[in-house]
């Protein structure tokens, strides 16, 4: 895991990657109930197009969501974990003290 968190720390370093951390003092998020992958393809700015495709992991199978009302509200829900997550400075300070405790 320490190993993991390193290389965390260093790819948020990249000037196009955003990496937040949603602690557990957060509390009850929007969420809970799984996670989720939008995807849409590189050349598109914005996924809550037709091409855009939500997929959610289940235990036996994936599902995948492109009807664009569902992509709209897994993209609210992103929207909503990001407003709740630490922003990316202090994500970056989590991470390295995360990989500090594990470490020691």
């Amino acid at each position: 895991m320490v190993g993991q968190l390193k290389y965390l720390h260093d790819v948020a370093q990249s000037p196009h990657i955003d990496i937040q951390v949603l602690p557990f003092s957060a509390g009850a998020h929007a969420a809970g109930a799984g996670h989720f992958v939008i995807l849409w393809r590189d050349d598109e700015r914005e996924p809550l197009n037709s091409m855009a495709v939500v997929y959610i992991e289940m235990r036996r199978r994936g599902l995948y969501l492109d009807d664009a009302e569902d992509v709209g509200a897994y993209k609210l829900t992103f929207d909503y974990l990001r407003s709740q997550a630490a922003d990316t400075t202090a994500s970056s300070r989590l991470i390295a003290r995360a990989r500090q405790e594990l470490s020691s």
